[in-house]
């Protein structure tokens, strides 16, 4: 049987704190969480989490593998080479079904993420070069994509403080109410992560923007989004990370995957991809600026980023770019830029973001929305195949988790994916963070160094990299 075509249940939980529930979150089997502790513009007003999946697909290397619960305890298995969005799109048919309405956006279906190197096979990459040593040794078996499929999901309305336990199948719910079990996560031991190394370093980065810089002269790109990561030690466990991260950084976007073989904390504020029904929407945000310090210095620093024509120019761009791949899957003439550069505010910078909107074409599958759009445009750069070809030869880790899209997809259809900025690959004490910015013609090289250290100045100071 299908498992996600028993009918969906609801049981309302009250008012719930999330907080309390993270312990017992942590007894339960292949946990995740998607947590928005910041509502900016109305888009962070979810707490979604769970355990105990009945499916799972995993890419990487060339090969995908995956799995589905029958319904009646057996689990089906396959696997083979090939493109994997070709087999994710397969896999999600078989589990494909209509939603009844529910309180909560998600009740029920895949979670995880879709790595930035999945989008080889759409523009005709070859794979990215292995690293060697410590860094070879972090990457190693690391999937491009890996998504859980679970039937029941706690959600807490962050508005209301309400919760709800959706879910399919009474056996879960009288096996496995693992909310109601207690349990306290690790108490913070302290660890200090220490830097192991660097993809490019500082003199190999401001000569990569001059290269970036040299190309848009010659016309082959018009703006590059360019990126570097840090492989660290002495990482804490992802549930003190999260701990960590969520506390000094409350972002829309949050999650906490900690599976294996690599784990994945995110405190990201952008939103990828949202559809509801056949509504789709994107946020691209671009143009960044350190935070003032108090209330006068911040507006006062937010006008001077809304009047930078650098940060316009490059939130223009990927606007441009945002409304070309929607309009690939689009109604023609629906797609429309409801907010050019809103000025949105977070722990340590402030934010120019875009909000583009379209009414879909049919009845697209999540795969047909992927293709069309994937990777976004904010954090490859603009024409998107030229600027992620650069990308390729400039960068010299593959960025894996970073930059790609985590978040959700339902069994209709429907879906919620960030882009994967401000995000941490975590395996046993070791951990890769990566941070990256736009190049344009109009870019001054140490200037882009400086924003690359204010974006990371807050999450790689609660990893006590900074003092």
């Amino acid at each position: 049987m299908n498992p996600m075509r028993p009918p969906l249940l609801m049981e309302p939980l009250g008012e719930i704190e999330i907080d309390l529930l993270l312990g017992s979150l942590a007894t339960a089997a292949r946990p995740f969480l998607l947590e928005s502790g910041l509502d900016v513009a109305g888009v962070g007003n979810w707490h979604l989490m769970g355990g105990y999946p009945v499916g799972e697909f995993i890419a990487g290397g060339g090969r995908w593998k995956e799995s589905l619960d029958d319904g009646e305890g057996e689990v089906e298995e396959d696997s083979g080479e090939g493109d994997p969005l070709e087999a994710l799109e397969a896999w999600w048919n078989r589990w494909s079904s209509p939603v009844p309405q529910s309180p909560a956006p998600f009740s029920g279906g895949a979670v995880g993420y879709i790595g930035y190197e999945a989008a080889d096979h759409l523009h005709r990459l070859d794979s990215s070069p292995a690293p060697s040593g410590a860094v070879g040794e972090f990457f190693a078996g690391a999937p491009d994509i890996h998504l859980l499929l679970y039937d029941e999901v706690v959600a807490i309305d962050t508005t209301s403080g309400r919760g709800y336990f959706l879910h399919r199948d009474r056996r879960f719910q009288q096996q496995r109410r693992w909310w109601e079990a207690g349990g306290t996560v690790a108490p913070d031991d302290g660890a200090c992560a220490t830097p192991m190394a660097l993809s490019i370093t500082d003199l190999e980065y401001l000569e990569a923007i001059e290269e970036v810089r040299r190309r848009i002269g010659i016309g082959s790109v018009y703006e590059v989004n360019l990126t570097r990561g840090l492989l660290l030690r002495g990482c804490p466990d992802p549930w003190t990370l999260h701990r960590r991260w969520r506390e000094v950084q409350p972002v829309p976007f949050g999650a906490l995957l900690p599976w294996t073989p690599v784990a994945v904390v995110s405190a990201s504020p952008e939103r990828f991809l949202c559809r509801r029904g056949d509504a789709i929407e994107t946020r691209p945000i671009k143009g960044t600026i350190p935070r003032g310090r108090d209330a006068n210095e911040d507006r006062a620093r937010g006008e001077q980023l809304l009047r930078n024509e650098k940060e316009r120019a490059e939130l223009a761009m990927i606007i441009d770019l945002e409304r070309n791949d929607l309009g690939k899957v689009c109604v023609p003439g629906s797609v429309t830029v409801t907010e050019e550069a809103r000025l949105e505010t977070y722990p340590s910078v402030l934010h120019t973001v875009a909000t583009v909107e379209g009414t879909l074409r049919g009845n697209p599958s999540p795969v047909d929305l992927l293709r069309a759009t994937f990777p976004g445009g904010s954090i490859t750069g603009a024409p998107k195949s030229a600027a992620i070809s650069c990308i390729r030869e400039l960068e010299p880790w593959p960025r894996k988790v970073y930059t790609g899209s985590i978040g959700w997809i339902s069994p209709d259809g429907d879906l919620d994916l960030n882009i994967a900025i401000r995000t941490a690959m975590v395996r046993g004490d070791r951990a890769v963070v990566s941070l990256g910015g736009a190049v344009t013609w109009d870019s001054v090289a140490r200037d882009e160094l400086q924003e690359l250290a204010a974006k990371g100045e807050t999450i790689l100071q609660a990893l006590g990299c900074l003092p």
